[in-house]
């Protein structure tokens, strides 16, 4: 069977449930015209309400990892296809990669969206991370002679989950940038020509510059999961300096993790906690509202670079800020410095509270310039970024040739 696909599976971590993942809301937005019905599967859902937005057209199946329906689906998986469930789970078991302890807890689930997916006549499944997401996708795809594929993003690509049998059946394997493609190429070298780079994709309205605050203070913000490779206790370090060079800097942390009560602690140490301001998770429209009202005068970013497992890939919280015209300032952790450079932004060294320092207080000091490079990073994003382009190209590959 030849042509496109028309009903699609979409395999994530946690989304919409999660407090990442927010950049799907837009991919789906666009996805959803490309097909008659497109189903998101989280393969972990939280007992709480969706944190993200769900399109208009996209359904989702909050199943738990195992319970007593999911099991009747699976056991009628393996018993209408033996040869294909068997030959799925062989491969996982034969794998010399990491991933088998993880990948063992997914089964279930994936066994038993084979069956759904048969019932209901889906012919792709795409994953969004190379980790179990695609485990998923594999499984429940061999299981049920549809096809699948992936979205690799960073850390994804260095676990390595099972890297060694799935790159005999994916479709083709989606990095979103130029670092991930080249590592991806190491990693799976089977693959071949089935690597696509199609970046990560966001909502590029028409241009609009935020407007002036007349705020005394410099208010910046911080949209990242408080977690080690985020950098906060760099960017505590920056701000302390730039209050000590008396500048009155305001900065909101959005976002949520394990390290809050770490950094609140590290705030109260560095005297900064009428400078810090913890505001937990953010709706993406509620901070791209917060960024067209000119709330902020800066977006930033103290990623660190420490290794393949403390490092950034594409953060899309950058992205969006460039898209409505705030100015960014970030550090030159893996993938970003493929977004930015001192040309539309301003990008230091990961690590170094100094530079981060001196970035910031050029945007504090000299504001009509930091607009003007905001103004360019817009043109970046809309020539490389927009997400009408992107899931043009992705819908485009979802094509069935069959199982080579």
């Amino acid at each position: 069977m030849i042509g496109r696909a028309k009903r699609l599976i979409v395999v994530t971590s946690r989304f919409p449930f999660g407090a990442q993942e927010a950049y799907l809301t837009a991919e789906l937005e666009e996805l959803v015209r490309y097909f008659d019905r497109v189903v998101v599967v989280p393969v972990r859902s939280p007992r709480q309400p969706a944190r993200h937005r769900v399109p208009d057209g996209v359904e989702v199946l909050a199943w738990p990892l195992v319970n007593a329906s999911l099991l009747r689906r699976a056991a009628q998986t393996v018993a209408e296809r033996p040869g294909a469930t068997i030959g799925a789970i062989g491969q996982l078991m034969a794998s010399r990669d990491p991933g088998f302890a993880k990948n063992a807890t997914v089964l279930v689930k994936a066994l038993a969206l084979a069956h759904w997916a048969r019932e209901h006549r889906f012919d792709h499944i795409h994953a969004y991370w190379m980790s179990t997401p695609s485990t998923v996708a594999m499984v429940a795809a061999l299981a049920s002679d549809a096809l699948w594929s992936a979205t690799a993003h960073r850390w994804d690509i260095y676990e390595r989950n099972a890297f060694d049998v799935k790159q005999r059946s994916v479709s083709f394997v989606r990095a979103i940038s130029d670092r991930g493609e080249r590592d991806l190429r190491v990693r799976m070298p089977a693959l071949n020509g089935r690597i696509r780079r199609l970046r990560l994709g966001t909502v590029v309205p028409d241009r609009a510059t935020p407007p002036r605050s007349d705020n005394a203070e410099f208010r910046i913000v911080c949209p990242a999961a408080l977690v080690p490779v985020k950098g906060h206790k760099v960017l505590f370090a920056a701000l302390a300096r730039l209050r000590r060079s008396n500048v009155p800097v305001r900065c909101t942390l959005y976002g949520a993790g394990p390290m809050q009560a770490e950094l609140e602690a590290e705030a109260d140490f560095l005297e900064l906690r009428d400078a810090v301001r913890f505001g937990g998770f953010i709706a993406r429209d509620a901070l791209h509202n917060a960024y067209r009202l000119g709330w902020f005068e800066a977006v930033v970013l103290a990623s660190r670079a420490a290794g393949e497992k403390m490092m950034e890939g594409v953060p899309s919280a950058l992205l969006e800020a460039m898209a409505l015209g705030v100015p960014v300032v970030a550090t030159n952790s893996g993938s970003v410095g493929e977004l930015l450079d001192d040309g539309c932004g301003r990008l230091v060294k990961p690590d170094d509270a100094g530079a981060l320092a001196a970035a910031l207080l050029d945007v504090y000091l000299n504001p009509d310039a930091a607009r003007d490079r905001a103004g360019l990073a817009y043109d970046r994003v809309a020539a490389r970024h927009d997400v009408r382009t992107q899931m043009r190209e992705l819908a485009s590959a979802f094509e069935r040739k069959g199982h080579e």
